[in-house]
């Protein structure tokens, strides 16, 4: 046998024979940037709205709180019987005003939390637990407030255990965040 024909043995289409080709410069890299870059920017927008809400809660929380510390007076001093009826009626307006603000607070946290849930994954068993007793913890406050749906402290634990539960999803979502990244 000669080098010819054990050649076209190994190679019986000529494959050999054929100029080699350059392809084409490829745009995947350039495509696969794109979209990362595009999703991060997403998601450091879905991050700081989310820390923007929780500032936001606790802002009205904190201010909530030192205002009725600020109605409360230091020294007890003798009141009219005409300046003890404006004295309460004002100080019932204010009332509702804060339960006003504290249910729309707590509105938008339970928006925030529905948006929340729906775009995150698996829980560790530890942080379901946690968000199990919320839950139940607001529920249990849901169903005082359906006995007294005026009480300012009701709405205000309510609105401290759904910024708790934000908490805990958001804390979930910069792990599964963290572990995109490191891949």
């Amino acid at each position: 046998m000669n080098r010819h024909q054990q050649r076209n043995e190994q190679d019986p289409l000529g494959l050999r024979d054929l100029p080699l080709l350059t392809p084409d410069a490829d745009g995947w890299p350039a495509i696969a940037l794109a979209l990362e870059q595009s999703r991060r920017r997403q998601q450091h927008w879905k991050k700081a709205g989310g820390w923007m809400a929780l500032a936001a809660g606790l802002v009205l929380v904190v201010g909530i709180a030192l205002k009725q510390r600020g109605l409360q007076p230091a020294n007890t001093v003798p009141v009219e019987p005409d300046s003890a009826t404006q004295l309460a009626a004002s100080s019932s307006s204010e009332q509702e005003s804060q339960v006003e603000s504290l249910i729309v607070m707590s509105q938008v946290l339970e928006q925030r939390l529905r948006g929340i849930r729906e775009q995150s994954g698996t829980m560790p068993a530890e942080s379901a637990v946690y968000v199990a007793e919320l839950e139940d913890l607001v529920a249990q406050v849901d169903h005082e407030l359906s006995y007294n749906p005026g009480s300012v402290n009701l709405w205000g634990q309510r609105v401290n255990l759904l910024l708790d539960l934000a908490l805990i999803y958001q804390q979930q979502w910069e792990r599964e965040y963290g572990r995109m990244v490191s891949r």
